[in-house]
């Protein structure tokens, strides 16, 4: 009976310590400059959460869970065209908050939507216009 207990002793601070990871990678994550919130949703109709950051020419999108080091998914800005914006449908605003701005996008051909804030949003469009003109 002793084993048992200890072996969940032992479980259930695992599982503190990695969930206390997780929120301090968020954290330090957000505390970088160019660092902002972001939700990507591709293909399916789940929005996966994470934090963006702009470095260069590219935008690097982390998921928000987890603890990995490495951008889940990279956004070359010469790949990037924003087709629209708008505000959230009634379906997504279970989902993102009031005041999120939906972009959606080709990302090297392939639709991809982005949900950030509206301060956020001005932001990523000065981003965009930043690049140097083709040609």
């Amino acid at each position: 009976m002793h084993v048992v207990d200890f072996v969940a002793v032992c479980a259930a601070v695992v599982a503190l310590v990695v969930c206390a990871a997780v929120l301090a990678r968020q954290r330090y994550m957000l505390r970088v400059m160019g660092a902002i919130p972001m939700a990507v949703r591709t293909g399916s109709d789940r929005w996966q959460y994470g934090i963006a950051r702009y470095v260069g020419a590219d935008l690097r999108w982390y998921r928000s869970l987890g603890l990995g080091t490495r951008p889940s998914r990279v956004l070359r800005r010469s790949e990037l065209q924003v087709s629209a914006h708008r505000t959230p449908q009634s379906d997504e605003l279970r989902s993102l908050p009031a005041g999120a701005v939906i972009v959606d996008c080709r990302v090297a051909g392939r639709p991809v939507v982005l949900a950030l804030g509206e301060n956020a949003f001005t932001g990523f469009i000065s981003w965009i216009e930043a690049s140097s003109p083709a040609g």
